[in-house]
Formats: structure tokens, C-alpha cells, sequence
């Protein structure tokens, strides 16, 4: 227990150091930002389990119902939300010591010395495991820690199933619910059904025959069955859209990241928020290590069932609580692999790695393992100095990976252009290795220089503006790798939002030249910016100042922008107007018969549409 307690205490007082670092990303939608979630009353909280409360979307109504208690009575304190995290956290390791020392007396009955030494060992490297940092002292990831301690929790009711002649079902139903509300916290946690079904299996397979019976097998197939509805929901109510692809690629994508979180697992080196998964250069000797552990635990799954062993289902549990993060149906998250996907998978690699160093002798056991506790100890000190703000994070990752353009593209848009830094910026981006995302990053800095500096000393508002155009129709084709590749995918199709920045700017600067906001309203139209589309054009379309040759083209925009958005009611009037200009924009035509379609007015959409000429705005 002194072992136990040691290592805890270590990770604490490292965690505390950032105990007073302020909210950073996430943290901010998910809580400062979060009124909904705030304004919520204690008699309507069961609104939290019928849709999401949160800025990004996500149905995780304990999680969410963590934050809104930590709101309610500390308000936003970040030292609060750290607090109840770490409290979390600590909450993890008797759980951890508790499953450790039943499946070593369950799979090494006749070992009756080490068990008490081999949980004992295994929490307290779990407690020093620096890829705990990141889900403990970011705010946002209470979902890992939460989930973790839930579903180990339903590992330990799971374990306490087992009767001579059958099942307890009060334990088993408890399991379950357990299980059910991991998953309410966070969804990743599906992957622990089958690991509880597995040992179910086992278990029904040690009861003596004339009491073994196949009803029994409805528990593991409850376990399975609940997991997989409740991941239906979780993929009917996502808002996320990344597109499959089948290619060699994807595959080589899933075993890449699978040799990640082994690594991350138990690597000492540094860690980062960012990782270069497919742009690593050994991205081979990744892959290779993914086959590896996929050929164990496929392995294990057949022979545990001939005979017991704990190394082997501790191979099995490690890959089957990393299948969420495989990408095998892709998502959008920033980076392939992170620490916090592995919070929990790294508990059976503990095992696994802790069962073989058993095997060896009392001083080589201790050196071996001691080696591990000490440098993982040492990264856990060090990592959360880099949560003191996003810019610190950034800067961690961009000097381990210059190259890569995940920080990069952070480290300049985030912070270089604001402050105006251009030299900089340059540098930061002539570094990227992937061609696309240095391109678009130096006509990122061009047109930011232009937009702030130029404009106001040598007049190149019009070199501004056809540089956002060109950049604009450059976004459209996005990167070969975006295909298998999603942080990079998702990431290209959030930098129009930084182009439309510009184009505010450049609108507020310039409030007197109607052909910016023109421009800007043309912009926002051609990349699907409805909303902001709406509001520059209703701007031009109200000034007098707007050449008469571009009011039809103006009108004709607005009313298509409000099509588009949902106000179907408010566009007919302005697609009207653009007929009535001098040039009339005849393209209303075409908007109009929608317009006349929807509304059941066959006669007149057959006119409009017989009008409908093949026409781009002029710029």
C-alpha cells in the first residue's frame, strides 16, 4: 500500500502544479461558453439524456451532468473542475488494484505469495503513467477519466459474477448498469462489453458441466447486445460527416495508430498533443508493431478459451479497449492518437507487462520494473507544464515536430499572424513538410499581411481580395491524404473559417468601400457561408454607393443566400429586385422556381424556370 500510496502522490503533486492554468480549447465550449448547460435547472436535468449540452454537440449526459454539478457550486473556477478530475483519477486506483488482484488469483489460482505484490505493482505504475496527464489536468478530459473509473467499476462487478454453479445476477445486472453509464460518459467505453462478455465466457466455461447452462451465455450476449444499441444512438445523434474510404490506406491508417498506442502505452518519451501518425517517417516500423498486436490478441481470443492465461487476455483486453480509436469508422479528432485514448488500455498492458517481468528473477523483475516507474514518473512531473495555455502546447509539439502541420498551422494562425509576426510566420511554414498545407499557410501570411499592413500603407485592398478569392477556390480541393487521413481532413475544412476572418476585417477596416462588403458577400456565398453571406449582401444591397451594373448580381445573391440558409419566405423579395435591376441578374430566375416549386405554384416556376439562364456572379 506505501508502494501504491508513493505513486499517487507523486502524480497528484505533479497535477496540482497546474491546478490554477486557466480553461484551454475545449474547455472553453464545453464550459465557459456553455449557458445552455448553466441555465439548466435541477428539475430539468432530464433534458441532459435526450440531447446534448454542450458546444460541440456530443451526447454525454453524465459527463455533462459532472460539469454542470462543478458550475452549480463552484461556478467557473478551473481549479474546481481540476479538483474534481483529479478526485476522479484517484478513484481509479483502488478499482485498478481490486481487478488486478482477481484476475491474478482467477487466471494463477495456485499462487497465493504475489498477488497482493502484482496489484500493488501494477496500480502504482498505472498511477505514474504519464498518459494520464493529459485527460487529468484537461479540463475536457473528464469524459476519459469518468469513463474509466465507470467502466472500471463494472470490471470489478464483472469479476464478482462467478459462483460454483453459475452466476450472481444481482453483481451482473450491476455490472451492466455500471457499463451502461460508462458509456453515458463516454462512448469509446462500448469496447469494454467485450472484454466483461469474454470473462463471462470463461466463467460459464469453469462451471461444472452438469450445472452449465446455456442461459447463463444471455449475460455475456446482454453485455454485447447493450453495448451495440447504445452505439447506434451514438452515431445516429453525431454531427460529424467524414467520409469512408476503403483503400490499402485506411488499413494502413488503423494498424499505424494501433502501434501508437502501444507505444504510448509504454514509451517513456515525451509527451505531445499533436502526433505525426502518418507523417512519421518510421511510419513502417509503426505499422509493423499494429500487426503485431493485432496478431496477439487475435491469437489470444482462440487460445484463452483452450486454456486460461492471463498474459493473453490481458492481450486481448488491451486491443479490444483500443478498437474505438482505430479509426475504423473515421471521426474528426485532432490528431490520429493521444494519451487520453489510452488512459484505460493501458491498465491490461500494465498487466501484461508486469505478468512477464514476473517471470524473471526477484532483482531483474525489481531493476526492470523500477526502470519503467521512474521514467514514467519523471514525464508525468513535466507534462502538465505544458497545459499552461494553448501557446505553450503548441510550442511543445512544434519543437518535437517542426514539420509537421498540425502545430504549425496552430502555432501561425493562432499566434504568429495576430501579433503580426510575418518573418515568423514564414519560417514556421517554409518547415511544413506536407506541400499543401506550407502553400496555404504562405498565401495565409501573404493575404494577412495585406489585409492588416498593406491595405493601409500602399493601397492593395484589390491585391487583398483576389488573393482571398484565389485562396477561396485553392480550399476547394482538398489534400490526396484527407481521404484516409482525418485530422488533416478536417482540419482543411475549417480553414475557410480563418479566410473568413480576413474578409470581417478587411469589411470593418474598409466600411465605406461597398465593394468589399460585395466581395465579401460573393465570398461567404461561394464557400457555403450562408449566415455571413446574408449579412454583407443585405449590407450592399442597402447602400446606394453599389455600381448600378452589380446591383442585380447583389440582389440575385442575397436571395439565393437566404434560400440556402432556411428563409425561403424572405428570398423571394430580393430574387424579385434582381430582376427589376438595369442589367436585370436573369440567374433569379433559376432561384425563384425553387422558390415556386417548394410553394406548389406550378405556372410560375415553369416560367421562372424556362428563364433560368447558366450565369456566375461578377466580381
Amino acid at each position: 500500500m506505501l508502494l501504491v500510496f508513493a505513486s499517487a502522490a507523486i502524480a497528484i503533486a505533479s497535477y496540482f502544479r497546474a491546478l490554477n492554468y486557466p480553461f484551454i480549447m475545449d474547455d472553453i465550449g464545453y464550459i465557459s461558453w456553455n449557458t445552455k448547460l448553466a441555465g439548466l435547472h435541477l428539475t430539468e436535468l432530464w433534458r441532459l439524456i435526450v440531447e446534448p449540452y454542450n458546444g460541440y454537440s456530443e451526447f454525454l449526459p453524465l459527463r455533462d451532468f459532472s460539469y454542470w454539478v462543478d458550475i452549480q457550486i463552484f461556478g467557473l473556477n478551473p481549479a474546481a473542475f481540476r479538483l474534481h478530475n483529479m478526485l476522479l483519477y484517484l478513484l481509479c486506483l483502488p478499482l485498478i488494484y481490486g481487478c488486478t488482484l482477481k484476475l491474478w488469483r482467477y487466471f494463477r489460482p495456485l499462487d497465493t505469495t504475489n498477488p497482493a505484490w502484482v496489484a500493488a505493482t501494477v496500480t502504482a505504475l498505472f498511477a505514474l503513467h504519464p498518459s494520464h496527464a493529459e485527460a487529468v489536468v484537461w479540463i475536457s478530459g473528464r469524459k476519459d477519466v469518468l469513463a474509466a473509473l465507470l467502466s472500471l467499476l463494472a470490471l470489478w462487478l464483472a469479476m464478482s459474477v462467478k459462483r460454483k454453479h453459475g452466476f450472481s445476477a444481482p453483481h451482473a445486472a450491476s455490472a451492466l448498469t455500471a457499463l451502461l453509464a460508462a458509456m453515458l460518459a463516454k462512448a469509446t467505453a462500448v469496447a469494454v462489453a467485450p472484454v466483461i462478455a469474454m470473462l463471462w465466457t470463461l466463467y460459464w466455461r469453469d462451471i461444472p458441466l452438469p450445472d452449465r447452462r446455456r442461459p447463463l451465455l444471455l449475460w455475456p450476449f446482454a453485455s454485447l447486445l447493450m453495448a451495440a444499441c447504445l452505439a447506434m444512438i451514438f452515431g445516429s445523434i453525431t454531427t460529424e460527416n467524414i467520409p469512408m474510404y476503403l483503400g490499402v490506406e485506411a488499413a494502413t491508417r488503423s494498424m499505424a495508430v494501433l502501434g501508437w498506442l502501444a507505444r504510448l502505452s509504454l514509451s517513456p518519451e515525451n509527451r505531445h498533443f499533436y502526433h505525426p501518425v502518418l507523417e512519421y517517417p518510421y511510419l513502417f516500423v509503426m505499422v509493423a508493431c499494429g500487426i503485431a498486436v493485432l496478431a496477439a490478441g487475435a491469437a489470444g481470443i482462440v487460445m484463452v478459451l483452450r486454456k486460461r492465461s492471463l498474459e493473453r487476455y490481458a492481450a486481448i483486453a488491451f486491443l479490444l479497449l483500443c478498437l474505438p480509436s482505430l479509426q475504423l469508422i473515421p471521426y474528426a479528432p485532432p490528431s490520429l492518437v493521444s494519451d487520453r485514448f489510452v488512459f484505460l488500455a493501458v491498465w491490461p498492458m500494465l498487466m501484461l507487462l508486469v505478468a512477464l517481468a514476473w517471470r524473471l528473477s526477484a532483482v531483474l523483475r525489481t531493476v526492470l520494473l523500477l526502470a519503467f516507474a521512474i521514467s514514467w514518473g519523471f514525464q508525468t512531473s513535466v507534462r502538465p507544464h505544458d497545459w499552461r495555455n494553448f501557446e505553450t502546447l503548441v510550442d511543445a509539439d512544434l519543437h518535437s515536430y517542426p514539420d509537421h502541420y498540425m502545430p504549425a498551422v496552430y502555432k501561425i494562425t493562432s499566434f504568429h499572424l495576430p501579433r503580426q509576426k510575418y518573418s515568423d510566420a514564414e519560417k514556421t511554414a517554409n518547415n511544413i513538410a506536407t506541400t499543401e498545407f506550407r502553400n496555404l499557410m504562405l498565401g495565409m501570411i501573404r493575404i494577412h499581411h495585406a489585409t492588416n499592413a498593406d491595405t493601409a500603407t500602399s493601397g492593395k485592398l484589390q491585391e487583398a481580395m483576389m488573393m482571398l478569392w484565389k485562396l477561396g477556390g485553392d480550399l476547394k480541393q482538398a489534400p490526396v491524404q484527407a481521404k484516409w487521413n482525418s485530422p488533416m481532413n478536417n482540419l482543411w475544412t475549417r480553414m475557410p473559417f480563418l479566410l473568413a476572418v480576413e474578409w470581417k476585417y478587411l469589411v470593418e477596416s474598409f466600411p465605406e468601400d461597398v465593394l468589399v462588403s460585395y466581395n465579401a458577400g460573393l465570398w461567404m456565398l461561394d464557400a457555403r457561408r450562408y449566415d455571413d453571406a446574408v449579412t454583407y449582401l443585405r449590407t450592399t444591397t442597402k447602400t446606394e454607393r453599389l455600381p448600378k451594373n452589380l446591383r442585380g448580381t447583389a440582389y440575385a445573391s442575397l436571395g439565393l443566400a437566404l434560400l440556402n440558409s432556411g428563409h425561403i419566405a424572405e428570398a423571394e423579395a430580393p430574387l424579385r429586385e434582381a430582376l427589376e435591376q438595369s442589367p436585370p441578374d436573369l440567374s433569379a430566375h433559376c432561384q425563384l422556381a425553387r422558390i415556386f416549386s417548394q410553394a406548389g405554384r406550378s405556372e410560375e416556376a415553369a416560367q421562372s424556370q424556362t428563364a433560368c439562364p447558366d450565369k456566375k456572379p461578377e466580381r
